[in-house]
């Protein structure tokens, strides 16, 4: 009797063991297939994006608004023979890049009236935004 105890609790081990083992294996083939599928999206995404673009900043640029009511508004900026002109936008905006590292004199004039305002020694440094304010135009 105690050899069939024994037969039988060697049986139901090696059940046991079977049906636990074969779960084990399930549960390893989805880890390694979902693994498998990380590295292809990581593939893809290098693939995808082989060449990063961090391109340094080239430019200054300079930005303020400017209150003038039904004027058109043109700003100027001089670095001794360099000049870059440019506009505000509908609400009095603007914001202006493609300056070189200097110092600047920005005139910012209305082109119907004798309104005008004149900065000297404006410095603009690349990769950075010159700001200067909000300027009253008005008559």
């Amino acid at each position: 009797m105690k050899n069939e105890r024994e037969k039988l609790l060697v049986q139901r081990t090696i059940q046991s063991l079977i049906k636990y083992g074969a779960f084990l294996l399930v549960i390893m083939a989805i880890v390694f297939a979902c693994s498998n599928k990380a590295e292809e999206k990581e593939n893809i995404i290098a693939e995808n994006n082989e060449t990063a673009n961090f391109t340094a900043k080239a430019d200054g640029a300079l930005m303020g608004s400017v209150i003038a009511p039904n004027a058109t508004i043109e700003i100027t900026a001089r670095n001794g023979e360099d000049k870059i002109v440019g506009t505000t936008d509908a609400n009095g905006e603007f914001f202006i890049t493609g300056f070189d590292a200097g110092t600047y004199t920005v005139t910012i004039a209305t082109e119907n009236t004798d309104e005008e305002e004149t900065f000297q020694d404006v410095e603009i440094q690349i990769g950075e935004v010159t700001a200067l304010g909000t300027i009253d135009l008005e008559e």
